[in-house]
């Protein structure tokens, strides 16, 4: 069955299933089981052995990644128990003077919170309320504004949790599919300026608050701000699980306490990638540095350090043993879901390398389509497969070891773009998705509801995919990142215009 449209069964049940169950658990685990019998030709012991092997394999291959991602959620227990982030938010009150600096100072505040996507949704939103609500911006705007620089930032940046996962996917995918021409880490690096949807939607946030550009639903809800002092549709009750997100806080912290652990984890990260890429034999490149260098030792390194420095600072401060128990455990508790659906995405690839369905989906596109459109196609099924399961590391997991295969098997110097355009989807289809753990996560940091959040925010993420199609396409057809990068940021820049002279447009029978 290798090789053959037979192998598109497993990857169809697991994306069927999440879709009408909405249980990743259960349905990455049939389409494992399933996955291994079919190769295994239906026979039960060897199955069972072979996905022992290969989940034996994973934990050896990439526990360390497992490791970092519990080690990044205590941390970020830990950094709004020491009282960092909510100095930074009194700051923050005491800073912004306008309307435009209070939203500047939530999205800004992404770049602090970079190393996890859920832990900056979630609580950007719980210490941002104060600095926006002063200026009557509407709960649907500070959620927009949060997650647009929650996960596009954080697979801007190597060092982040959702980076990690990333890179360890992309490990395990070029392994299974014997690609030698790129590293995990340098792949990911490269793949950076490609994913269009990232850059293009940080682009355009900052945009849609400077000129205040308002659309649907949107400007509904900011016109109801301002003119009524209503931040949120109260119609629809109260937000749920916005009482459960609390966890105690220190109020003598110090803004210290929050960039001297981020600053650890950076220096630490990187030292450690530098001393463990370098060559006995002299002097070493840089991309030779990152082509030896293990970046998932480096980064538990760096989480691990990261931890000991904030834990040292509320242990100088006598915090409370029951809290920063409680922060403890909580923090790690939250990051189980991820590192599961992490260790199944890991071993689905797997199986799905060995059924042979890029090789199927190459021997399809060879003479039949021009593999410049194979950018913009996976940037297309990874959008779907992403709205449709809400699970960025879920899509990843199924989509770019299907590509590594095509690229494998047809033209290898397509793998880069295609493992950007398979990111880009994933963010595009998760912003727009309300089965998104972050969708719910930035509206309960909001004070918002989900169905709010993800209409308002969803006329910005269309506008942003647009321009990435584009720039997908210039890019497959001329082979230049930096021309389909152009292409796209001017695409979405022009768009915006085009929705703030509507807008302007719009109100002038008004004014008159």
């Amino acid at each position: 069955m290798e090789g053959t449209i037979f192998s598109l069964i497993p990857p169809i049940v697991v994306i069927v299933l999440i879709i009408l169950t909405k249980r990743m658990f259960l349905s990455l685990g049939v389409g494992i089981a399933l996955g291994a019998l079919m190769y295994n030709g239906w026979n039960v012991v060897d199955s069972f052995t072979n996905v022992f092997t290969i989940m034996s394999e994973v934990l050896l291959g990439d526990g360390k990644v497992l490791v970092f991602v519990i080690l990044i959620g205590i941390l970020s227990s830990l950094l709004y128990l020491s009282g960092g982030i909510l100095a930074f938010a009194e700051w923050g009150v005491r800073v912004a003077k306008t309307r435009f600096q209070a939203q500047l100072a939530t999205m800004l505040l992404g770049f602090f919170t970079w190393f996890d996507d859920a832990f900056s949704c979630l609580f950007r939103g719980a210490v941002m309320k104060s600095v926006t609500d002063k200026y009557q911006v509407s709960h649907s705007k500070l959620s927009y504004l949060i997650h647009s620089t929650s996960a596009p930032i954080a697979l801007l940046v190597p060092v982040s949790a959702l980076a990690a996962f990333i890179t360890s996917i992309i490990a395990g995918v070029l392994t299974s599919t014997e690609i030698t021409e790129y590293q995990a880490l340098e792949a990911f690096l490269l793949s950076i300026p490609t994913n269009y949807y990232t850059i293009s939607t940080i682009v355009l946030v900052f945009i849609a608050a400077y000129f205040s550009i308002n659309v649907g639903q949107m400007k509904r809800d900011e016109k109801r701000a301002q003119e009524e002092g209503i931040l949120f549709d109260e119609s629809r009750g109260k937000v749920p699980g916005a009482e459960e997100s609390k966890l105690p806080s220190r109020t003598d912290g110090k803004i210290a306490d929050l960039l001297l652990p981020v600053i650890t984890l950076i220096v630490v990260t990187v030292i450690s990638a530098i001393w463990m890429g370098q060559s006995a034999e002299g002097p070493t490149s840089a991309m030779e540095v990152l082509k030896n260098t293990d970046v998932i030792s480096a980064l538990v390194n760096g989480g691990l350090c990261a931890n000991l420095v904030i834990i040292a600072r509320l242990l100088m401060k006598k915090t409370p043993g029951n809290h920063l128990t409680q922060s403890i455990v909580s923090g790690a508790k939250t990051t189980l879901p991820s590192v599961c659906i992490l260790f199944l995405a890991l071993v689905t690839a797997n199986i799905i390398s060995s059924l042979g369905v890029g090789q199927y989906f190459a021997t399809l596109i060879e003479g039949n389509l021009s593999l410049a459109w194979l950018p913009v196609i996976f940037f297309l099924f990874a959008a779907f497969i992403s709205y449709s399961i809400g699970s960025t590391l879920g899509t990843a997991g199924l989509m770019l070891p299907i590509g590594a295969e095509i690229v494998a098997a047809t033209d290898i110097t397509f793998l880069i773009p295609v493992i950007g355009a398979v990111l880009a989807g994933t963010v595009f289809g998760e912003h727009s998705s309300p089965l998104s753990d972050t969708t719910i996560l930035a509206s309960i940091g909001s004070a918002v509801h989900p169905i709010d959040h993800m209409l308002t925010q969803l006329p910005y993420a269309i506008l942003s995919s647009i321009a990435s199609i584009i720039g997908f396409v210039v890019l497959g057809f001329s082979g230049s990142t930096v021309f389909g990068l152009i292409v796209s940021l001017v695409t979405v820049v022009l768009g915006a215009f085009i929705l703030k002279h509507r807008q302007t447009k719009a109100l002038q029978p008004a004014i008159k």
